[in-house]
């Protein structure tokens, strides 16, 4: 030890020694301890970020399988209504053919009556001639009165009958009729159970279409939009048909509702496929939001900025997820985004998600909905671990919110 100029030295006994290199043993045991444990914290950590990531996937594959049962019921429901339109339809025209088999027969039995009294007509016409024609020469009273007579007994066999199969003719007129008549009532039934089945389903139809037309309105996006360049081509001025107007495919009026109704059906179809394929929904499942989208106060220089995302807050490491069916177009460091992935969408739709901390796609790869990109940290210019989520339409940023609260009006109409 050094003091006032001069170096004393001091004597440490060899208890105190031996005290000093425990307490150095004991400081190099808890040292390494503490970066024992600390290393092993952090396998604990991945760990457990990869065991979230595999429930994530889980949920993911079980969202995607009651997304499939729902478009199978909504197809077999579907089916099942066109079964019963089809069957209210082989009804319908069973009723009509039977119809058109009484009409024969009544047409049948009024042209025989009419011919059987035109035969009868045409016996008393002879014998009204033998009658009053003049006696012949050579021609005897006996023959005259027997030529006679046997004319008037044919005429009353005849007669007789006439009066017989007038009988018949008369009662199968009423006979069919009667079924005419029932046939008629029956038509109408199944022509009013028709139109009723084809106006309930396609009022059902068109409400699913008019919320889906809202859900797409509410987020900016229009039905047009999402529905171009499908199905085929056609056009003209609107205008409602009159009542006897005839249909420009020579349909009748209950095919032009089933035509209507298969219309209906498949833009409902096409646009809860365009549902499926558009990022609603938040890109994690449980969260809070830090900065919504617009202007605001920076957080670094508190001057105003636009905000173009939704910053959106979980805990460090959270699995991030692809809102929507798409292709990874980035998948790296970005500057004040940090670590990003930007998925390109359908419908000129991209979504982006910035501040990763890891990232756990490749640019060109495929995603589906709800598949982890990457885990949620504070990279790049951020003040804490949070993801910020963009949805850019055409190149232009809009407000994710619309996006995110849609789906629970989406979840409704499924």
């Amino acid at each position: 030890m050094r003091a006032d100029g001069r170096v004393r030295l001091l004597t440490v006994s060899p208890i105190a020694q031996r005290f000093v290199a425990m307490l150095m043993l004991s400081a190099a045991l808890v040292a390494g301890i503490g970066a024992h444990a600390y290393r092993q914290a952090l396998v604990e950590i991945e760990q457990r970020a990869n065991d979230v990531a595999r429930l994530q996937d889980d949920h993911r594959a079980r969202m995607e399988e009651l997304a499939e049962a729902l478009t199978r019921a909504a197809d077999r429901g579907r089916a099942e209504a066109a079964e019963a339109v089809a069957s209210l339809m082989e009804q319908r025209n069973e009723l009509i053919e039977r119809m058109h088999d009484v009409e024969q027969r009544l047409a049948s039995a009024e042209s025989e009556r009419e011919r059987a009294q035109t035969t009868h007509e045409g016996l008393l016409d002879k014998l009204r001639q033998i009658e009053t024609r003049p006696v012949a020469r050579g021609e005897g009273a006996p023959e005259r009165a027997a030529s006679v007579e046997r004319l008037r007994v044919e005429a009353l066999a005849e007669r007789g009958r006439l009066a017989v199969e007038d009988q018949r003719l008369a009662l199968e007129m009423r006979a069919a009729n009667s079924d005419l008549a029932r046939l008629r009532a029956g038509e109408r039934d199944a022509a009013r159970a028709q139109d009723a089945t084809l106006v309930e389903l396609g009022g059902r139809t068109r409400v699913q279409i008019d919320e889906i037309v809202r859900v797409l309105r509410s987020t900016g996006l229009t039905p047009e939009r999402v529905l171009a360049n499908r199905g085929s081509s056609a056009g003209g001025p609107f205008a409602p048909p009159a009542a006897n107007a005839p249909a420009a495919d020579g349909l009748a009026p209950a095919s032009l509702q089933l035509a209507s109704l298969g219309a209906d059906l498949e833009r409902l179809r096409d646009m809860r496929t365009a549902l499926r394929r558009l990022p609603f929904g938040p890109p994690l499942r449980d969260y809070g939001v830090m900065s919504p989208y617009g202007v605001r106060r920076d957080p670094f220089n508190g001057q105003l900025a636009m905000h173009s995302g939704l910053d959106m807050s979980a805990p460090m490491r959270t699995p991030v997820m692809a809102t929507a069916p798409g292709r990874v177009s980035v998948a790296s460091w970005s500057g004040e985004y940090g670590n990003l992935v930007e998925i390109q969408h359908d419908f000129g739709i991209t979504t982006r998600y910035g501040h990763l901390t890891r990232i756990d796609v490749r640019v060109g790869q495929r995603v589906e909905r709800q598949q982890t990109v990457g885990l949620l940290g504070s990279t790049g210019r951020s003040t804490g671990p949070h993801v910020h989520y963009e949805v850019i339409v055409d190149g232009r940023t809009v407000d994710p919110a619309r996006y995110v609260e849609a789906i629970r009006n989406v979840r409704k109409i499924e």
